[in-house]
């Protein structure tokens, strides 16, 4: 992705959702008809995630540790750590966090360009507020940089000192103020490659914070690991962390039933023949059974086994969902759910009979 990729994702809304439509003007319409309608509303709401406490809780955190880094003197700032299991949506979280962050600066502007500034006089440059780039298994401290030149869409060719130079002279140019690094689990300091990657994010830090920016680091279990366990980067460290829905407790249980609240007020209109709670109360162990809190594939099973029901003329029940597929992560972990949920079998009679 480049900048005017990332431009184009940030300020394009998502496909408009069909109006619901009632039983009789369903029942009126050509079954080509209805299959239009059945695609459009799947790929609307598939642009589109579901309300979720987790992961708002967790933004509305980073934006006030944001906040905060953004008043810190210029030289090395606080840096941003989010760290998540896999496939918890960390990614899908921290883009749309960004990229929020990426309109308020640029509210108004067109979706096909990106906006020019004056750095200097004389000079005209695309504005972009927002760097994302995705840390490569490997990476040398240099490809961390030219990636950053990759992004701004800038010649990353040079030597090694030349490469550092103009990628650290294009975040002042385009006017970059936040830098998010993702998949930072993949840097291991182990190898001497790894460790000249983390001094490069070090350096990164503290030439981003001379211009008035903050780092983001974003990775899967990254607490504990090698990038967060550095004593420099610890001293500077605010870090966020989630994981999925538990329902182990009190509270897990209430959080899971607020997210599929969110979830059932969106789909209720297009489900005439449900009620209030039949999501959020009704489906809610079976939903976590098949998906174990984790809200990707949770929103998977919500809006595919909508899709059904809208196409069969049936109320969504665990009968719409039960065919939908969902990632094979989600499959293994309902196997070892139901595996424990299993009633122990009574010991029959011994063969000899009585026992001994």
């Amino acid at each position: 992705m480049d900048a005017a990729a990332w431009h184009m994702q940030a300020m394009t809304p998502p496909p408009e959702l069909p109006d619901p439509m009632t039983k009789a003007q369903w029942s009126a319409w050509s079954e080509t008809a209805r299959a239009s309608y059945v695609r459009a509303f799947r790929v609307a709401m598939r642009a589109r995630p579901f309300a979720s406490p987790i992961h708002e809780r967790v933004a509305e955190r980073m934006t006030a540790s944001l906040g905060s880094a953004l008043l810190e003197p210029a030289g090395a700032r606080t840096i941003l750590a989010l760290s998540a299991p896999f496939s918890a949506g960390k990614s899908t979280m921290v883009k749309a966090w960004a990229q929020h962050l990426h309109r308020s600066v640029l509210a108004g502007s067109a979706p096909e360009f990106l906006p020019r500034w004056n750095p200097t006089p004389g000079l005209s440059a695309d504005t972009v507020p927002v760097s994302y780039v995705t840390l490569l298994s490997d990476s040398r401290g240099t490809d961390l940089y030219a990636q950053l030149l990759n992004f701004a869409n800038k010649d990353a060719g040079g030597s090694v000192r030349a490469v550092v130079q103009f990628a650290i002279r294009a975040l002042k140019t385009h006017g970059t103020r936040l830098v998010v690094i993702d998949d930072a689990h993949m840097l291991r300091t182990t190898s001497v490659t790894g460790r000249a990657t983390l001094n490069a994010l070090k350096h990164l830090n503290t030439e981003l914070g001379e211009l008035g920016g903050v780092l983001v680091l974003v990775g899967a279990d990254l607490t504990g690991g090698d990038v967060l366990a550095d004593p420099q980067i610890r001293g500077r460290l605010a870090q966020h962390t989630f994981g999925p829905y538990e329902i182990d407790t009190d509270d897990g249980r209430r959080a899971w039933q607020r997210f599929l609240k969110a979830a059932e007020t969106t789909l209720l209109p297009y489900l005439p023949d449900n009620s209030p709670g039949d999501i959020a109360q009704g489906l809610a162990e079976y939903l976590w059974i098949r998906t174990t809190g984790f809200v990707g594939d949770a929103s998977r099973l919500l809006i595919d086994g909508t899709c059904h029901a809208m196409n069969t003329g049936q109320r969504l029940d665990r009968f719409a969902m039960d065919p939908v597929a969902v990632s094979q992560r989600a499959h293994d972990a309902q196997q070892r759910v139901e595996l424990l949920r299993r009633p122990l079998a009574l010991a029959g009679p011994s063969a000899g009979g009585e026992d001994e």
